[in-house]
């Protein structure tokens, strides 16, 4: 299965101090037919240089910089347009593939039939979030992931490059709350999908409270503006997603209210 080649893309902003242990994650995977791609949103410390100094170490590994910051979204969109492997897994800049075997086990899983997304289990670590989250025949079902499964991570995801061209997805960029756009999108319009029982990625969730002491009103602006883009799918799906679709936007709006309380 070394012909099916995986396009690994990592956003990267200000990021000098834990993108080496995320880079080096990658270049030990036991699978070699890969490319990592590494798009610096034109941080100001020194991350482009130590990327770049990988680069130059290494052929696997492909640098690209932002002239402006775009945000993550706008850095994934890069990647994706960048990338020449059949599938896409997106790896933030703090988070670690699990083991050196990770990606091998995901072509295991691809097999031959191609799937248009595949759902990786992850390990989160830090203050906000602990534990094992390991997909299922159960939760990874279309009407579990869209109503049971509360991360809406696009990073925990194994996506065909065909599919995200096919149906025209791209990131929200520059705003936060890009990733639940992108995700749910792509579990709606997906006609196939496989699920990985094994922790993928190592995620770290930070602090608490990092989130809520960073409140801002732009913040808030950009995650309703996601929310409409979202409900422009609407007419995109099956009749019985619809309200779905409605159910998502509400669970945002409260959360945004959440948001907003807190600033008081």
């Amino acid at each position: 299965m070394e012909d099916i080649k995986i396009s690994i893309i990592m956003p990267a902003y200000n990021a000098e101090n834990e993108i080496l242990s995320s880079v080096e994650s990658v270049l030990k995977q036991t699978y070699s037919n890969y490319e990592l791609i590494i798009v610096d949103d034109f941080s100001n410390d020194n991350t482009y240089d130590l990327v770049k100094k990988i680069e130059s170490e290494n052929k696997k590994v492909r640098v690209i910089r932002h002239d402006i910051n775009k945000k993550a979204g706008g850095a994934r969109n890069t990647g994706i347009r960048e990338a020449s492997g059949e599938y896409i897994l997106f790896l933030d800049s703090d988070d670690l593939l699990h083991d050196d075997d990770v990606l091998l086990k995901i072509i295991e899983v691809l097999g031959n039939d191609k799937p248009d997304i595949v759902y990786l289990g992850f390990e989160s670590v830090g203050e906000t979030i602990q534990g094992l989250f390991i997909p299922n025949e159960s939760n990874s079902k279309k009407d579990n992931r869209i109503l049971e499964w509360n991360y809406a991570n696009v990073w925990d995801v194994l996506w065909k490059k065909d599919f995200i061209n096919d149906n025209n997805m791209e990131f929200v960029e520059g705003k936060y709350f890009e990733d639940f756009v992108f995700y749910y999108t792509g579990v709606f319009k997906s006609n196939s999908y496989k699920y990985a029982e094994f922790p993928a990625i190592i995620y770290n969730s930070g602090r608490k409270e990092s989130m809520t002491t960073k409140i801002t009103p732009s913040k808030i602006e950009d995650l309703y503006y996601n929310m409409m883009c979202f409900a422009s799918i609407i007419d995109e799906v099956d009749e019985k997603y619809k309200s779905m679709i409605i159910d998502i936007l509400k669970d945002h709006n409260r959360y945004a209210n959440e948001l907003l309380n807190k600033m008081l």
